[in-house]
C-alpha cells in the first residue's frame, strides 16, 4: 500500500474519513477472494475510504499496489454470473438504446467486457463490437460464444485512436488505481462525435449515504466511489461533454436478489429465496431501481 493520498479526480489533498475497515487477512492491499461481480462482502473495504473535501469523490486512503490488483483480475471467476446471462443482456441493451440515440450504429469497445454480455448485445443490434477483459475465465466464456474478446487491458492492447463511436467502461472505473487515466485513453479511442458510455455505483445517491458503510456497493474490490458530480467533473476534465446521468436498475432474476441478501444475513437469504421459490417467481427477470447506481453518457466533440 501506498501512504500518499490525493483524489484521482481533482487532485485534492484534504479527505475526511467516509468508511472504515473491516476485512481481515489481506494481503498487499488486495484480498483476492472478493474478485467477482457476485461478491457479497458487503460493507468491507481494504482500507479506509476518504471523501475529498473539494469535489466529494471517496478512494480509498492508501493504494493497493498495481501488480496486486493485477493479479487479483486475471484469476477471477464467477460461474454464478453465467445463469443470470438474459438480464445482463437485457441491461445492455437499454443502455446501448440510450448511446444510439447519440451516436448510431458503429464501432464499439467494452473495456473490461467480462464475458461479454454488452458485446453480443451489441452486435445483436448492428454494431462492429470487440471486448477486452483482464480475466482469463471471462475471456475463455465469451469466445466460447463466438465474441472478439482480448485479453489484456487498455495498457496492453493496440487500439486504432479516434475510431469507435462507442467506449464502454461498465462497473469498471469503481475499480481502477486512475481512472481518470483510462478515461484520457477512452477519449483517444473516440472518433469525434463519438460516446463514452460509463456505469458505477452512485455513492452519491441517497440510498448510499443511509446506508453508509452497510451499503451494498462498499467491497473489498472497489477503490473509487463516484457521485454524480464528481464523474461529471472527471469527464469534463477530459474534454468530453456530458449529454445525462440516469439511475442504472440492472435486470436478474427475482432468485439471484435474494440470494444476495446473504452479504447481510444467511437466514435471510435463505427465506427469500424460500419466497420466491413459493411463489413462482424465482426465474422471473426483475429490475428493481434503488437508485444507487448511474449510467452516464459522454461525448467527444467534433
Amino acid at each position: 500500500m501506498t501512504d500518499a493520498w490525493r483524489c484521482p479526480v481533482c487532485g485534492g489533498e484534504n479527505g475526511t474519513p467516509r468508511w472504515r475497515v473491516t476485512s481481515t487477512a489481506v494481503e498487499d492491499g488486495v484480498d483476492a477472494r472478493a474478485f467477482r461481480p457476485s461478491a457479497d462482502r458487503f460493507g468491507e473495504t481494504v482500507e479506509r475510504v476518504l471523501a475529498c473535501a473539494a469535489c466529494g469523490h471517496g478512494s480509498l486512503a492508501s493504494r493497493p499496489s498495481p501488480e496486486a490488483l493485477a493479479a487479483a483480475y486475471a484469476d477471477a471467476a464467477d460461474p454464478e454470473t453465467v445463469a443470470e446471462e438474459p438480464g445482463r443482456l437485457a441491461t445492455a441493451d437499454r443502455g446501448l438504446a440510450w448511446v444510439e440515440s447519440v451516436t448510431g450504429v458503429g464501432r464499439l469497445v467494452d473495456i473490461g467486457c467480462w464475458t461479454g454480455s454488452l458485446v453480443a448485445a451489441a452486435k445483436d443490434r448492428g454494431w462492429e463490437a470487440i471486448g477486452i477483459e483482464p480475466s482469463t475465465w471471462a475471456v475463455e466464456r465469451a469466445r466460447s460464444r463466438g465474441l472478439d474478446v482480448r485479453l489484456g487491458d487498455l495498457d496492453s492492447l493496440d487500439l486504432d485512436p479516434g475510431a469507435w463511436q462507442c467506449v464502454a467502461m461498465c462497473d469498471v472505473l469503481e475499480h481502477l488505481l486512475d481512472p481518470a487515466a483510462a478515461v484520457a485513453t477512452a477519449v483517444d479511442l473516440l472518433a469525434p462525435g463519438g460516446a463514452l458510455y460509463v456505469t458505477v455505483p452512485d455513492a452519491g445517491s441517497r440510498l448510499a449515504r443511509t446506508m453508509g458503510a452497510r451499503w451494498w456497493s462498499v467491497l473489498p474490490m472497489h477503490v473509487q466511489y463516484f457521485t454524480r458530480s464528481s464523474m461529471s467533473r472527471m469527464l469534463s476534465d477530459a474534454g468530453l461533454r456530458v449529454i445525462g446521468a440516469r439511475s442504472h436498475p440492472k435486470v436478474f432474476t427475482a432468485g439471484y436478489y435474494a440470494g444476495r441478501l446473504g452479504g447481510y444475513s444467511a437466514g435471510l437469504a435463505r427465506a427469500a429465496e424460500g419466497a420466491v421459490r413459493r411463489l413462482g417467481l424465482a426465474e422471473r427477470p426483475v429490475a428493481p431501481d434503488f437508485r444507487d447506481r448511474m449510467q452516464v453518457l459522454a461525448v467527444r466533440p467534433r
